[in-house]
């Protein structure tokens, strides 16, 4: 696990960075100065590592990002939320909501975190490959999850000229527009591409509790997938798995687990003790059930849909005994888990449907991918494909296969617009078109009132 050190000396820091850039230059009495915070390859060290404590925390990847997916998706009933959940939920883009401004806040947040290191990078020496190669990955990751959630998705408009979020490549928090989703995504390529470059191989300890290069192109594949970019989807994924770095989990429950799983590219590993770093506190605040009825209950559909085969050792993560009238998950039912950002069934599962989408010999991979899961899924072959299975076949079994592996991790909202964009072709289970506006977050008032130049998404639902 990356030590999470000098946290004083970040915190004082960032105190300074959340002001305006002129305070930059003569900060309040009793606070440290840009200059003075960063004078060494250790400070710059140590600030990069606090940037894995910012992504883990509750309001990012800790919860509030797959939060925010699963409201807008269509796997949960509404009768328990309120507030701006309750909003969200109901596909209305208001601007006010304080769970939306907190994801918003810290994913830019990382952003200003790893454009401080890439301006003081001259610092580095020894490790300056390592510091840089973070920091470019964490600023791609960050544009990257927030442009899917407030941008129309990729291939919206024809040359994706649609409005996407703004970009920041600099350390300052003068208002920005929105750029375009493909000026987003070209950034966010960039950042990754130069992320893969410059990352090692293994991380120093020989886990995956930082970033290395294949978490860049983990990263990159799902962008490229994002974009239905399936060459290029299965060109990443494929060298993520051809690495042989990472093995499926035996069985299918070490994902979220202190330690056990074998399948996590990059992980936010645990402290444990209650006095250190627990990442991953939001989505056991939401969807843990072995306390009490979570907020998030499954749709009778889903549920029916999810455990309607007896075989499917995945049962297990659903239950709607144990809070007696709801259909509830039990993924994060455990006081301590590893935060795991990205895994090797994710990268199978593109690869299993970027394959049959370019076909060949790549359909034959695409076979054997799903067909590996599936065996692990249901315990046995019974359920796997033909070896000569047609490729929409497989694009099908692949997709309903994702669905059901990744639950709860933030992924179906995704698959709705991807898709539709795709194929023109609404998924949604509540019945709304794969582009309607309020599938988009809105952004927060703050964005408008700081810049009225500043284009909010447009107002108006879904329904």
């Amino acid at each position: 696990m990356k030590k999470y050190i000098s946290i004083i000396a970040i915190t004082l820091v960032a105190t300074i960075l959340v002001s305006c850039e002129k305070f930059l230059e003569r900060p309040p009495e009793g606070q440290l100065t840009e200059a003075e915070a960063f004078k060494t390859e250790a400070n710059l060290s140590s600030f990069v590592n606090g940037i894995y404590t910012l992504v883990g925390d509750a309001d990012f990847y800790g919860g509030r990002h797959q939060v925010l997916s699963e409201l807008l998706a269509d796997q949960y009933k509404g009768d328990r939320f309120t507030g701006d959940y309750s909003e969200i939920f109901r596909r209305q883009n208001s601007f006010f909501g304080g769970t939306r401004d907190g994801y918003y806040n810290k994913g830019y947040r990382v952003i200003l975190d790893a454009n401080v290191v890439l301006k003081n990078i001259a610092l580095a020496t020894t490790s300056k490959n390592l510091i840089e190669g973070q920091a470019k990955f964490f600023r791609g990751l960050a544009h990257f999850e927030m442009v899917r959630l407030f941008a129309q998705p990729w291939g919206f408009t024809a040359e994706n000229t649609h409005l996407g979020i703004p970009i920041r490549t600099e350390v300052s928090l003068n208002s920005r527009t929105r750029s375009t989703v493909k000026e987003v995504y070209d950034l966010i390529i960039s950042d990754l591409r130069a992320a893969d470059s410059l990352l090692p191989d293994v991380a120093a300890n020989g886990k995956f509790y930082s970033a290395t290069k294949w978490a860049a192109k983990a990263y990159l594949a799902k962008v490229y997938f994002q974009q239905n970019n399936f060459a290029k989807a299965f060109q990443y994924s494929n060298e993520v798995i051809a690495g042989n770095k990472f093995t499926l989990d035996a069985t299918f429950d070490k994902r979220f687990s202190k330690g056990l799983s074998t399948e996590g590219i990059l992980v936010i590993a645990d402290q444990v003790t209650p006095n250190q770093y627990n990442p991953g506190g939001d989505l056991r605040g939401n969807f843990r059930s072995d306390l009490g009825i979570p907020g998030f209950t499954f749709t009778d559909q889903y549920y029916n849909l999810a455990t309607a085969r007896a075989a499917d050792l995945r049962k297990a993560w659903y239950s709607n005994t144990l809070q007696a009238g709801f259909n509830v998950l039990t993924k994060y039912n455990k006081n301590f888990f590893d935060l795991t950002l990205v895994h090797l069934t994710e990268m199978k599962l593109i690869r299993a449907e970027a394959g049959a989408e370019t076909g060949g010999a790549n359909l034959t991979v695409a076979i054997a991918d799903i067909n590996q899961l599936m065996t692990r899924a249901y315990g046995g072959t019974v359920f796997n494909l033909p070896l000569a299975s047609s490729a929409a076949l497989v694009i099908s079994t692949t997709r309903n296969e994702r669905e059901l592996e990744m639950v709860g991790e933030g992924n179906r909202i995704q698959e709705i617009k991807r898709i539709g964009a795709r194929s023109g072709v609404n998924i949604d289970r509540r019945g709304s078109f794969w582009n309607c506006p309020g599938l988009l977050l809105q952004f927060p008032k703050g964005e408008n009132d700081a810049n009225s130049s500043f284009t909010l998404n447009p107002e108006g639902g879904c329904f």
